[in-house]
């Protein structure tokens, strides 16, 4: 990870606990804690709004990074691959909880307007989904913007239920995500409906009854 991005991270973080404390906190004092300047975080931020909404950003960033190091990533099925950023990133929010309780909705999930943190998830899920060769090909259809943005409003459904999740540890949060991949396997390895196309065709131009020859008989017989 690049030194910058680094900073960036530890300004975002920094910040949270700030907001919490103060949320009309200054840039001044975000400085002062972390013993930096206030112009090494304005040549990296704009404002104070645009560090708190890095935070979301970058715990994509965070994620990619953790990416690189599972070396054996390349062999995860699609439940372990979608169970993985989706652990990932609750696991990061709950070092972070009462920031996000306060702030995922308008910073993260709100549901008219985008965010950069919208974008790179969806753009996580997409790779996931396009770089899995066990997909069946009835599936790949399904495959699409759709599809992304469908996801992203159910890691929303699963915050939501996070937010309420008195459990230890929230272990039933962490039990609903390994249950919803499960689910998302078996839907998009599932190749009944491959087969079944497989079938038809193979019937369409193996059966001793001739389809075509057929139709045109009764077409006759009814002219007769």
């Amino acid at each position: 990870m690049k030194k910058e991005t680094k900073l960036k991270i530890k300004i975002a973080e920094a910040a949270t606990g700030r907001y919490i404390e103060n949320r009309r906190f200054t840039i001044q004092s975000l400085a002062k804690e972390l013993e930096i300047t206030p112009k090494q975080i304005f040549d990296l931020f704009p404002n104070r709004s645009s560090i708190l909404r890095y935070f979301y950003e970058s715990r994509i960033v965070i994620y990619r990074e953790q990416l690189s190091s599972i070396k054996e990533y390349s062999t995860f099925t699609l439940s372990e691959k979608l169970n993985n950023i989706f652990l990932s990133l609750l696991d990061q929010f709950s070092e972070h909880r009462e920031f996000v309780l306060l702030t995922y909705r308008e910073m993260a999930g709100s549901p008219v307007r985008s965010s950069t943190f919208e974008k790179l998830f969806k753009e996580a899920i997409r790779e996931i989904f396009q770089s899995d060769e066990q997909i069946a090909t009835s599936a790949k259809i399904l495959q699409n913007r759709f599809l992304y943005h469908a996801i992203y409003l159910q890691f929303h459904g699963l915050i939501l239920f996070w937010k309420n999740d008195e459990s230890h540890l929230y272990e039933n949060s962490m039990a609903l995500v390994d249950k919803w991949c499960a689910l998302q396997e078996e839907i998009f390895y599932s190749k009944i409906v491959d087969k079944g196309f497989d079938l038809g065709k193979f019937l369409y131009y193996n059966s001793p009854i001739n389809f075509t020859t057929s139709c045109a008989l009764t077409a006759k017989r009814s002219e007769a």
